[in-house]
């Protein structure tokens, strides 16, 4: 399987010299859809990761859990939630942290809701915003909602709005130099894989859509810089398998859990899969992509 990859220092021998305080799976873009393969492949990819993987504390949903709420009508969008709430049902003991991604997001409802159309989804997932901070073992993890409105009225960009934004400074500031921070975004906020997701060369020169990568990066890249304690960023979206670091911060974009949108193939070269990451008190981690047949 093909991995577009920077030289990582994640310190994977970590794991042999001492056990780690925290171990979690992302599972990310599992694209659910009635009448497709996509509800036993979850639940496969879950069975897979419980039988054949150490104990996880946790799951983290890097977004677009349902195939597709944007321009949907009620009636399909509540059919995709169903199945979300069969799958958590049949595995109730785990625990789930929710990140919005763009297809979460009821495309069609009047912009007269508090999220613009996100309300549906932060109903289902259990969240008061769709970005929040908890904190567990000494390592702060921050969810961000990745997905806004264009200038145009028109879903969707990749960005922090203003208010998110302000939160974010204000919640980096109060977190202690000393503990380790991951950040948790849908979309990738620094990427290489963004260049080659579709037919990005235009004219000569690469040209990366919006709703691909953040286009707040180099903004966001200088607040990391003054905060030397965030360690790892991870994401979906783009359904491709990356792990890129700049300036001490690692960036894993996490391929799939639906793969090429549950068809037998791989999308381009990344098949369907999960992350499993492994935190340690020193605020190092590993990380590895897990590969599952459905």
């Amino acid at each position: 399987m093909g991995t577009l990859m920077a030289p990582m220092g994640c310190q994977m021998d970590k794991k042999s010299l001492k056990a780690p305080i925290l171990r979690f799976a992302q599972l990310t873009d599992m694209h659910l859809l009635p009448d497709s393969p996509a509800e036993e492949g979850v639940k496969k990819c879950i069975r897979h990761l419980l039988s054949n993987e150490e104990k996880i504390d946790f799951i983290i949903n890097g977004g677009d859990l349902i195939m597709d709420a944007l321009d949907k009508n009620k009636q399909e969008v509540e059919s995709q939630w169903e199945i979300w709430r069969n799958i958590k049902n049949s595995f109730p003991d785990l625990t789930f942290y929710h990140c919005l991604g763009n297809h979460d997001v009821w495309g069609l409802t009047p912009n007269i809701e508090k999220y613009q159309g996100k309300e549906w989804a932060l109903r289902e997932l259990g969240l008061e915003s769709p970005y929040y901070h908890f904190e567990t073992q000494g390592w702060h993890f921050i969810v961000l909602d990745s997905t806004h409105l264009r200038p145009d009225g028109r879903w969707y960009t990749a960005k922090l709005d203003l208010e998110q934004k302000q939160w974010f400074k204000n919640t980096l500031a109060s977190i202690k130099s000393e503990e380790p921070i991951l950040i948790i975004s849908h979309i990738p906020i620094l990427g290489a894989s963004t260049f080659l997701d579709g037919d990005n060369l235009k004219n000569g020169d690469w040209v990366v859509p919006g709703a691909w990568m953040h286009t707040d990066a180099k903004e966001l890249i200088k607040l990391f810089y003054q905060h030397k304690n965030i360690k790892l960023c991870i994401s979906g979206h783009i359904h491709l398998l990356e792990k890129l670091v700049y300036n001490n911060v690692h960036y894993y974009c996490s391929g799939a859990v639906c793969g090429n949108w549950w068809e037998n193939e791989p999308y381009e070269e990344t098949n369907k899969g999960y992350a499993v990451i492994e935190l340690f008190d020193d605020g190092s981690h590993t990380y590895k992509y897990v590969e599952f047949e459905a």
